[in-house]
């Protein structure tokens, strides 16, 4: 009996096999989760309910796109997210199915500030109308219900021109919520905003930042309005303000197919299917480049800046003055200790806010200010490695103490500290990448709108990093040929 037992055990194992069925694809209820990696978004309300389980690995990511890569590449056996996040197309080219649905339905709305009653107001103003001539079910219907797959011009409610700025936070990149096609912004919720700044007269602004950042934006003031599929929950009600909801969604469970292979191409055949899709398609190259120029500006400027602003705070350090060298002692050990993107956070929803200083002139200052103290290191470095006795000797020749610091001191203390200083600069150029936070579409924010449209991460990521090096030697060489001394031609 042993024998015949294993036998049939050996022949369920082949025609499952066989027919390439995934465990993964068993899935009937929450209850089943049990035992797997589970990824959501940090965050999300989905976070939240499957942290509080011990019984399954919970794969916390900060956005949507990289949670559907982890399913698609195997990382992950389960994607939990909203009913809407996948589309049929999508769903149909990556063979990536939903197992369930939960039964819980969770209604959702626009969020705004407590003190924002007014446009709450007028939102639900909006909403009822919308409602009462149909409006509401026509978007929904051809938003939720994926006609917009099927047309090529998006149709969506016309933007207004002209007008006090209705400053929209929008926490999500992806269809069919809000998602941006050449610079232009589309999607349900993104057309009820617009019917709220046109029954106001006012014009749309909006950005796109993460869940933690869209929200300290919004208390702060930084915005009057966050949108992107955002559930109403207890805890959210007692720091925010809800319009009425305009839709109740359901969680989904998303695996992927029977018998799909994960990973199977070779990378440059998925490089060459990603290249239209991620680039050519909706035009999304011209993310990048917008990306590539906000990288540039922010970079140079904050070079500058902090260039100047670390001769004062070399010279301080240098100076006779006790009180002077323990100030800025005090200013480099403070930099030293803080990270760059709290530093970032604190200027821009703290110290500048309700300032009027946009986005990137705040980034500008913040890594000006942190360059500062690594510039005046270099400089210090470098001037004390070289000897007083040349000061000595510039002094004996005649020189005053400024034209033997400019013409003797200088030169050689630039071609000691130049390596320091150009290492400085590339750092400063890579750290950038952190600007998105407070709402610039920089070079790592385009690739990651990229992400959240195509949730490929194979050719965004790659384009990204390849401009970030290039960037970084071409920072370098210009930071050497401006400091290489120019010899006389006779």
């Amino acid at each position: 009996m042993k024998v015949v037992s294993y036998i049939l055990s050996a022949l369920l194992v082949l025609v499952s096999c066989a027919t390439g069925e995934n465990s993964a694809t068993l899935l009937r209820s929450e209850e089943d989760l049990a035992g797997r990696k589970v990824a959501t978004v940090n965050g999300s309300y989905y976070a939240r309910l499957l942290s509080a389980r011990e019984d399954l690995q919970t794969m916390l990511f900060s956005q949507e796109a990289d949670a559907v890569q982890a399913l698609l590449i195997g990382k992950a056996d389960v994607l939990v997210s909203d009913e809407t996040l996948l589309n049929r197309n999508f769903r149909s080219e990556h063979g990536i199915e939903v197992a369930f649905k939960g039964k819980e339905s969770i209604p959702t709305a626009l969020m705004f500030r407590k003190d924002g009653v007014p446009l709450a107001e007028a939102m639900n103003e909006v909403l009822r109308q919308m409602t009462l001539d149909g409006s509401l079910d026509s978007l929904k219907t051809y938003w939720l219900g994926e006609n917009y797959l099927d047309d090529k011009t998006y149709s969506h409610i016309p933007p207004e021109k002209e007008g006090e700025p209705l400053r929209v936070i929008s926490i999500t990149t992806m269809a069919p919520i809000a998602f941006m096609v050449e610079g232009e912004w589309y999607g349900l919720e993104m057309d009820l905003v617009r019917a709220l700044a046109r029954k106001l007269h006012r014009q749309l602004v909006i950005k796109n930042v993460d869940a933690g950042s869209g929200m300290m934006a919004l208390k702060t003031g930084m915005a009057d309005v966050m949108i992107g599929c955002i559930f109403i929950t207890d805890e959210r009600k007692e720091e925010f303000l809800f319009c009425e909801p305009y839709n109740e969604y359901h969680p989904a469970y998303y695996v992927m197919g029977q018998g799909v292979r994960r990973g199977g191409a070779s990378i440059w055949k998925r490089i060459g299917n990603s290249l239209e899709k991620n680039l050519v398609k909706e035009n999304r190259w011209k993310l990048i480049t917008s990306g590539l120029w906000e990288t540039v500006k922010i970079t140079v400027f904050a070079i500058l800046l902090g260039a100047i602003l670390g001769i004062g705070l070399c010279a301080m350090a240098r100076s006779r003055r006790r009180w002077l060298r323990s100030v800025a002692s005090a200013y480099n050990w403070f930099m030293a200790g803080i990270p760059m993107l709290v530093l970032l956070l604190i200027l821009f929803y703290v110290v500048f806010a309700g300032s009027g200083l946009n986005s990137t002139a705040v980034a500008v200052v913040a890594f000006a200010l942190n360059f500062a103290s690594g510039a005046s290191s270099a400089y210090g470095t470098s001037l004390d490695a070289v000897s007083h006795g040349q000061t000595e000797a510039g002094l004996a020749l005649g020189f005053t103490r400024l034209q033997t610091f400019i013409h003797i001191v200088l030169p050689q203390a630039a071609k000691t500290g130049m390596p320091l200083f150009r290492s400085q600069c590339i750092a400063l150029l890579k750290g950038t990448s952190i600007v998105g936070y407070i709402a610039i579409q920089d070079l790592t924010r385009a690739g990651d709108i990229i992400r959240g449209r195509t949730f490929d991460a194979l050719v965004p990521l790659l384009v990204v990093t390849v401009i970030y090096f290039v960037l970084a030697w071409l920072l370098g060489l210009a930071v050497k040929l401006l400091a290489t001394p120019k010899k006389n031609v006779l």
